[in-house]
């Protein structure tokens, strides 16, 4: 016959098993009913889009049962081509919205990046207005980075000759004199100047509007109504990595890209890169917003009548319910 205490400690057993079970069978179901984002960015992004690699490589996607199914593309032109693939991009203003100019349609739901559209040439130029006349490079005539050249010229009253090319082709095209200077988003740009730091340097670290509006995070309308609890989720964890940032640091986040780069020698670039954006505000800069917009109906891009009522216009794209109810719930925890 079993002791008291040895029949007590059986039946203890029998009681916590269920227990144990349910979470196991819990965390299970959570697995099985992860919802996988297909996700669009862009090569070389993965500092302008450090938000949402910080809350990935934290767990809080899995938390909220996602998981993310990235796609890389040249740029966000291109990504928003393909859109039909996907559930989410994250690209920049510009492209956006020259997107909807051409009849498609989008929800951006957040902000995630100011900023970013550093310029970087030889060191022999020390100011923009020193590249007249030059052949600069873009990552493409549809990106918000050459609508930042277009405003540069516009109010400086200068000229460049924009060169569409590769970002990850930087400090190459530099070296064998194909273009004096290229414009385009972090880390690749301070990758460029690694490569070459006796030739290369920053000509221009921010763009010449302050808390410059760069990059947003949309889903396609189908999406959002199909799954408005995900895209809810996605926005809430995305926001958890935005107050990582603000916590812990520039210095604490370059650990954290380098480990999501898987390349731990990549600090010192990724550190040097966070100088060039701000990933801390989840809202549209709309004064910037508006003059991005303005530049490229100036460019001939999109229809000049669309940019009449800016706010208007990007209002019928911009859906912030999912962030007032994110920044909500993290306000309670």
């Amino acid at each position: 016959m079993p002791s008291r205490r040895t029949l007590m400690q059986q039946i203890g057993a029998l009681t916590v098993l269920p227990v144990a079970g349910s979470a196991i069978l819990r965390a299970s179901a959570i697995a099985q009913e992860a919802k996988t984002v297909r996700l669009a960015d862009q090569n070389g992004s993965e500092v302008d889009y450090a938000a949402v690699w910080v809350a990935e490589l934290n767990g809080y996607y899995e938390h909220e049962g996602i998981k993310i199914d990235r796609k890389t593309y040249p740029n966000g032109p291109s990504a928003l081509l393909d859109i039909n693939n996907l559930d989410a991009v994250m690209a920049a203003i510009v492209p956006f919205m020259q997107y909807v100019a051409r009849g498609g349609d989008v929800r951006i739901v957040m902000s995630v990046t100011k900023g970013n559209a550093p310029i970087v040439g030889k060191k022999q130029y020390k100011s923009v207005k020193e590249l007249d006349g030059k052949k600069v490079g873009t990552p493409g005539i549809g990106t918000i980075h050459d609508a930042v050249l277009g405003y540069i010229q516009q109010t400086m009253g200068i000229k460049y000759e924009h060169v569409p090319a590769k970002i990850t082709d930087v400090a190459v095209m530099i070296q064998k004199g194909e273009v004096e200077a290229f414009i385009g988003w972090e880390p690749a740009s301070a990758q460029a100047i690694a490569l070459a730091p006796d030739l290369l340097h920053y000509v221009q670290r921010l763009p010449p509007i302050p808390n410059s509006e760069s990059l947003q995070l949309a889903f396609t309308p189908a999406y959002v109504k199909e799954n408005p609890d995900t895209v809810e989720k996605f926005v809430r964890a995305t926001l958890k990595g935005i107050n990582w940032i603000k916590t812990n640091g520039n210095e604490k986040t370059a650990e954290l890209i380098a480990k999501k780069m898987n390349d731990p020698k990549s600090y010192d670039v990724n550190f040097n890169a966070l100088g060039s954006v701000d990933l801390t505000q989840p809202r549209l800069d709309m004064p910037s917003t508006r003059i991005w917009l303005t530049t490229i109906a100036k460019q001939g891009k999109i229809p000049e009548d669309l940019v009449k009522d800016v706010d208007g216009w990007v209002g019928k794209y911009l859906d912030y319910s999912f962030l007032d109810k994110a920044e909500a719930a993290l306000k309670k925890t």
